[in-house]
């Protein structure tokens, strides 16, 4: 039986740079998120390369890096109805882009009935994840 997570950037990126919160291992889940993680990831990666908080050389092996991660997660497209769902309310607080995350979440699982854990280190995120019953790592 696969035990499977949502994954957001904030974990993804706390893997790339080598931050040592980071969850360490990931292949206890199969992997899944919305497509808005590769937007997010990939920004602050360029955001951090013309910041000079990565040199080019670490900017390029973080991309394909990030490149090889991204391939071991299903990406959810974002659909009118995942959009439609992030305009509703929440138990929580919710910022926009967060909204999405959660909605994919919320969707994926009411599909395939499956329970789903939410790795995430965004506090905000994981306290409204929370609230709508999914178990939170960290």
């Amino acid at each position: 039986m696969d035990l499977y997570a949502y994954i957001d950037s904030s974990v993804v990126l706390r893997r790339l740079l080598e931050q040592s919160d980071a969850i360490p291992a990931l292949r206890q889940w199969r992997l899944f998120s919305s497509q808005l993680v590769d937007v997010e990831v990939r920004r602050t990666l360029l955001r951090y390369h013309a910041e000079h908080v990565l040199s080019a050389a670490k900017f390029a092996l973080r991309v394909k890096e990030w490149n090889l991660v991204r391939d071991s997660i299903d990406l959810i497209p974002i659909s009118n109805g995942i959009l439609q769902r992030a305009a509703e309310p929440f138990p929580t607080l919710v910022k926009a882009l967060d909204a999405i995350h959660l909605s994919t979440a919320l969707g994926w699982a009411g599909q395939t009935q499956e329970p789903v854990t939410i790795l995430t280190h965004d506090r905000q995120l994981g306290i409204a994840a929370s609230a709508c019953g999914f178990p939170v790592v960290p």
